[in-house]
């Protein structure tokens, strides 16, 4: 079985969402401000600068971020260790779970956050999406991926269960 490919899958995964919290999302450039936009609210790129939202403005993000890296960082370490495929089954179900996170933090983030902080940017000249945006989306496929190889080992299990 390939379940520690599917580990390690799953550890990257949680690792890219704890890049995170070191890395930016965007930056928003104005006539008069900068902005940038990452895990832990909106700040100032100007010492000094106005920040039009407060730090719980964006709990919503780093809560599902933090999510996403605990469910990913579980999903590894319980993949190691299971052995039966009562295990393989529950793992599976967290695995759709840590995928709909995910989705739903990237959605989040792009439907709702960052066009909610263009429009508040007075004289906005541009959007720079730094590293951090595409984190999500690396962490989104390995999730996938893993998830998908641990279908085809519950399939594989379940059928050498028949034979017997």
């Amino acid at each position: 079985m390939s379940q520690r490919l599917q580990s390690i899958f799953f550890f990257l995964s949680a690792l890219l969402f704890a890049l995170l919290f070191f890395l930016p999302l965007a930056e928003f450039d104005g006539e008069s401000n900068i902005l940038i936009f990452n895990l832990f609210g909106i700040e100032s790129g100007i010492p000094g600068g106005a920040v039009p939202f407060t730090k719980m403005f964006s709990l919503p993000v780093l809560i599902l971020g933090v999510t996403a890296m605990l469910l990913g960082g579980y999903l590894a370490m319980g993949l190691f260790r299971a052995v039966k495929l009562v295990q393989f089954v529950k793992l599976h179900k967290i695995s759709r779970i840590n995928i709909i996170v995910i989705v739903a933090w990237i959605a989040l983030t792009f439907a709702f956050y960052i066009p909610t902080i263009a429009k508040s940017m007075v004289g906005l000249n541009d959007i720079i999406y730094k590293v951090g945006a595409f984190l999500p989306l690396g962490s989104l496929i390995l999730s996938i991926a893993a998830a998908a190889g641990l279908k085809k080992d519950i399939k594989k299990v379940r059928s050498t269960d028949r034979i017997r």
